[in-house]
């Protein structure tokens, strides 16, 4: 009896080691495993707290760079302005949309400047010369002679509808819930308030529609290709001869020999140019990829201080802009 109990107790002692060296190593599992985890997700929190501030610098850098941009581009605006103004021929600048580039330490500037005549002004154009514009810019012809009916209605006075046009009792019946003008638009853009403008159409006229000329007609020695095209009996061929002439006049931008080019039926449609309302477009690309782009409307005023007046400064888009030759 005594030897069996002997022997149970030797062989409990020696089970009570295996039992604890197999629980030691089932401990030291669960803590590898644990750790592992966690090297995982402070892996992950850094990875994304690494991305985040990649992010987050790339923006203060694009930000850093379009300030840069667009001061640069308005100081373009007012570096345009003495040139417009220089009684020394050889430093004059013409609006006549030639591109002037700078270079500066701070990046690029291509300048160019426009008489406000070289665009079809929305307050003084006829319907002909409107419906051209709408069908220069891809309306169909009776679309074209709507919006221009309606935009001289709308601009007018008068309570009495013009042909395909449309004034307050027209809208009124058709239920459409629009207070018409009946006077002149105060900025280019507000002809988006008349029925059957898109802001797509309006997006590919923009550069040659204004306010500020005050005239019937438009300067052809100014005018971009779309407003040529806006002439009547001017076909493409015609716009292209014209624009190539007057690249090729160098320093005498306003050959009258040039006008021979135009149809009869569109010498009707032509004003003057050379007044004192101007768009000046200042493109700034900084050397770090920023870039920017400042339309200003000024009134030149000779002998005044400041010699100019400022009637609008908006930030212009790459689409707003045709290519001038």
């Amino acid at each position: 009896m005594a030897w069996r109990i002997w022997s149970d107790l030797k062989q409990r002692s020696h089970r009570r080691p295996n039992n604890a060296a197999d629980g030691g190593r089932q401990s030291r599992g669960v803590a590898l495993i644990a750790v592992l985890w966690l090297s995982l997700l402070l892996a992950v929190i850094a990875g994304s707290l690494i991305v985040t501030t990649r992010t987050e610098l790339r923006l203060s850098r694009n930000l850093l760079e379009s300030a840069r941009a667009e001061a640069l581009a308005d100081g373009g605006v007012y570096l345009a302005i003495p040139h417009l103004l220089d009684s020394d021929a050889t430093r004059l600048w013409h609006a006549d949309g030639i591109e002037h580039q700078v270079e500066l330490a701070a990046g690029t500037l291509k300048i160019t400047v426009t008489d406000a005549t070289a665009r079809v002004d929305v307050n003084a154009a006829s319907p002909e010369l409107l419906a051209g514009l709408f069908r220069a810019a891809g309306t169909t012809p009776d679309d074209a002679d709507m919006l221009a009916a309606r935009i001289v209605d709308w601009r007018d006075a008068d309570d009495t509808a013009s042909p395909n046009g449309a004034e307050q009792a027209d809208y009124d019946s058709m239920g459409a819930d629009i207070l018409v003008g009946n006077a002149p638009f105060l900025t280019p853009d507000e002809i988006l308030r008349v029925p059957g403008m898109s802001m797509a159409l309006y997006t590919r006229i923009e550069s040659a529609v204004t306010v500020w000329s005050g005239q019937a007609g438009i300067d052809p020695f100014g005018a971009s290709r779309l407003v040529l095209l806006a002439l009547p009996g001017i076909g493409e061929a015609d716009a292209d001869a014209m624009l190539a002439a007057r690249k090729n006049a160098e320093n005498d931008q306003r050959n009258w020999e040039i006008l021979t080019l135009l149809p009869t039926e569109a010498r009707a449609f032509l004003g003057r140019g050379g007044g004192r309302m101007i768009y000046v477009r200042a493109q700034a690309d900084t050397r770090e990829g920023g870039v920017f782009i400042r339309e200003a409307v000024l009134e030149l005023q000779p002998g005044a201080n400041p010699p100019f007046t400022t009637y609008a400064w908006r930030q212009a888009m790459y689409l707003a802009a045709e290519p001038q030759p």
